[in-house]
Order: structure tokens, then C-alpha cells, then sequence
């Protein structure tokens, strides 16, 4: 028997097979045919009774030709969730119009459905459930199962919030309904702030954007403020992928070229000391870890321009997915993001001692030596004695 699926029979064959196995045990065990824990298991239902739920949040199923070579190949092993059409109608009269008189909505598995018709099947493995009645049960079944499956995109998670909130009332118990904390709602809500160029930024997912990013931006209601914020974030991930070219230093090589952009990728070959060190700080930054009040400290004592810290540190989380927006101060007060914040003032410390001995010729003064004391305290990074640099 060890060999019987080795018998010639093709995959889809075999699962077909294996899908009617299932079927006839399902009916074994439950012989009156009834539902079990409110869903009745209905193993295929011509693709002809199937209908899409008006109120799916997806509005663009992507993936669907992809989906629909598989089903080709493989057949269909993932039921869909369907209600019966008059329970819908009931639920929701207002969408009456766009259903039939009977069958089925689907309420998990849009996608599923649509694939199955590009690939040409006549049914789709279902499972219905008769224990769905009301507009609430119903919007919450889809919304579940599209939120756990990761299939939303952030505005259509936005919709699906808003309209449970329009029926349960309040946010805390949407948040509850889905088996979330009340910031994970609250995150998703600050996309209702977002500016237009910066909601598309998202939708398109443009260089630099991001979904956290673009959640710590929808906390600054200000137009002006937000876009301000945006471009930073934007001129940041450009210094990351693309840092300016930096002029060769005339002095000794344990003088660093002057600038304030550059990372470690930005640090002039010839300095191979402040290039350990900039590595060194972007592991710090990464870590999230040390001394940040020793370092602050330190910090305060590098007197450096304001805009060329904040430029490097932001070229510094950007690099480790930390986000530059963390330093932007409309986006600081909040009970979340304690530890990105941290991270922030961490690489902004960093960014005002790096730069102060990248334009010092004092290489050997206690501010120098305590900085590479830290530096060595909580990265492996290790001091390089650098040849002077050729002419």
C-alpha cells in the first residue's frame, strides 16, 4: 500500500480522489447531514451558484491568473466560505439588487472564486455556514479571515475598520470583534490623515515608503508639517542608495573628509577608520542598544549643525529599516514606538559624535576617546591606526 500513490494517476487525480475520501468520511460521521458547529460541509457547488459578497474589502484580487494555473494543474484544496443568498439578503437589503434569488455569497475566498472561473471549472469546494445571520456576524467573518490571511492592503483594513465601527459604535469594540488591540485599530486609523501624495506614495509603494512610515506621517494632521516629513524620508533613502560623492581629503587619513551625509558606504576609501566606526554605529543603531544616556552625554559635548545630524541619522535608520520618520517631532508623542524612539535618539547621539571627530583634527581629545569607549563598550567595533594617505 506504501506505493499506492505512486499507481500513474496524476496530482489533480489524486487529490481529487482524496477530496472525495474526505467527503465520504465527513458524511460517515455525520449521517443526518446537519452541520457541525454551524457549518454544513458541502464538498463542490457548481461555480453557477457562487457569488462574489458585494461587501468584500478587496478591491483589486491580485494574484488571480497565478491562482488559477495552480487550480489547472492542482484542482482546488481550500473550501470557501459561503452563506446561503437569502441569508445575505436579510442581513444586508440594502445589496439586494446585486444577488440572485438563491445560492451562495462567498464570504471568505473572493479571490478563490474568481480564479476558479479564469481557470475554467465548473465547481468550487465549499463550506456553508448557517450560523452567520446578522450584518455584524457577517462583516466580522470576512473581515477575520481576510486580516488573518494577510490579504488586505492598508486602505482596504482602513474600510473594513470604519464600516464594523459604523455598526458596533465604537473602536475599542471593533478592536475586540477581531481579536485586536485597540492600537493595532489605532495604527490603521492614522491613514485617514494621510495627504493625497503621500496616500498614493503608499498605494504605490514608492522608494522609501513604507506602512510604518507611512503610520507615523498620519499622526501629523498639518499638510505642510506631513509633506515637510515625507521629503526628508525621501531625501534620506536617496543618501542611503545613493550617497553624494565626497571630495578626497588633502590631510592625514585619521582626518575624515568634511560632510554630513555620508554612511559607512559613503566614507572615503582612504579612511578606513571613520569607515569602521560608521559601521560600527549603523550595528549600534540596528541593536538598539547601550548606554544612551553615557552617549548623550557625549553628544551634547560635539557641538555639529542640527540638519547634518538629523541627515545622518536618518541615513542610519533608514539603512536598518528603523525608519527616518522616527525623528521627525510631530510623530514623537504616543504611548507606541518606545523602542523605535529610542533607536532614533540613539543614531541622532551617534550622528552629532561621528561627525564632530569626522571635522576635528583633535583625534586624541577625551570627547574622541570616550566616543570610540563606547563604541567599543557596545559594538565590536575596534579602533584602526590608519596610514597617512598618499598624495
Amino acid at each position: 500500500m506504501a506505493g499506492a500513490q505512486n499507481d500513474g494517476l496524476s496530482l489533480k487525480e489524486r487529490r481529487r480522489r482524496l477530496a472525495e475520501q474526505r467527503a465520504r468520511e465527513e458524511a460517515a460521521a455525520n449521517p443526518q447531514g446537519g452541520p457541525v458547529n454551524g457549518v454544513a460541509a458541502t464538498p463542490e457547488v457548481p461555480l453557477r451558484a457562487l457569488v462574489h459578497n458585494p461587501r468584500n474589502a478587496r478591491r483589486n484580487m491580485e494574484g488571480v491568473e497565478g491562482l488559477a494555473d495552480t487550480y489547472e494543474a492542482a484542482g482546488v484544496l481550500q473550501p470557501c466560505l459561503v452563506i446561503p443568498v437569502e441569508t445575505y439578503r436579510a442581513a444586508f437589503p440594502e445589496d439586494a439588487v446585486e444577488l440572485p434569488e438563491t445560492g451562495y455569497v462567498v464570504i471568505g475566498g473572493n479571490r478563490r472564486l474568481a480564479a476558479a472561473h479564469r481557470a475554467g471549472l465548473a465547481t468550487l469546494p465549499v463550506h456553508v455556514n448557517i450560523k452567520l445571520k446578522t450584518r455584524v456576524e457577517i462583516l466580522v467573518a470576512a473581515a477575520t479571515e481576510n486580516i488573518a490571511r494577510e490579504e488586505l492592503k492598508p486602505f482596504e483594513e482602513l474600510d473594513t475598520i470604519e464600516e464594523l465601527k459604523a455598526e458596533l459604535g465604537t473602536y475599542d469594540a471593533v478592536a475586540k470583534k477581531l481579536g485586536k488591540s485597540g492600537g493595532w485599530v489605532s495604527q490603521r486609523r492614522r491613514l485617514r490623515h494621510l495627504q493625497p501624495e503621500v496616500r498614493q506614495a503608499l498605494e504605490t509603494r514608492a522608494p522609501g515608503m513604507t506602512i510604518e512610515l507611512a503610520r507615523d506621517l498620519g499622526k501629523i494632521t498639518e499638510r505642510d508639517e506631513q509633506l515637510k516629513a515625507w521629503r526628508a524620508a525621501q531625501r534620506a533613502t536617496q543618501l542611503a542608495t545613493n550617497p553624494a560623492p565626497q571630495k578626497k581629503s588633502k590631510k592625514s587619513s585619521k582626518v575624515p573628509a568634511q560632510g554630513g551625509s555620508g554612511g559607512g558606504s559613503g566614507t572615503p576609501l582612504e579612511d578606513p577608520a571613520a569607515k569602521a566606526r560608521r559601521e560600527a554605529c549603523v550595528l549600534a543603531v540596528a541593536a538598539g542598544a547601550g548606554d544612551l544616556a553615557r552617549l548623550s552625554i557625549i553628544a551634547a559635548k560635539a557641538p555639529v549643525s542640527a540638519d547634518d545630524a538629523v541627515a545622518l541619522a536618518g541615513q542610519w535608520l533608514t539603512e536598518t529599516a528603523v525608519g527616518s520618520s522616527v525623528l521627525n517631532v510631530a510623530s514623537l508623542p504616543g504611548d507606541e514606538g518606545t523602542d523605535r524612539q529610542k533607536q532614533g535618539a540613539l543614531a541622532l547621539a551617534l550622528a552629532h559624535c561621528e561627525l564632530h571627530l569626522t571635522r576635528s583634527t583633535d583625534t586624541d581629545s577625551t570627547h574622541a576617546r570616550a566616543y570610540a569607549d563606547w563604541l567599543e563598550s557596545h559594538t565590536d567595533y575596534q579602533p584602526i591606526d590608519a596610514e597617512p594617505a598618499t598624495a
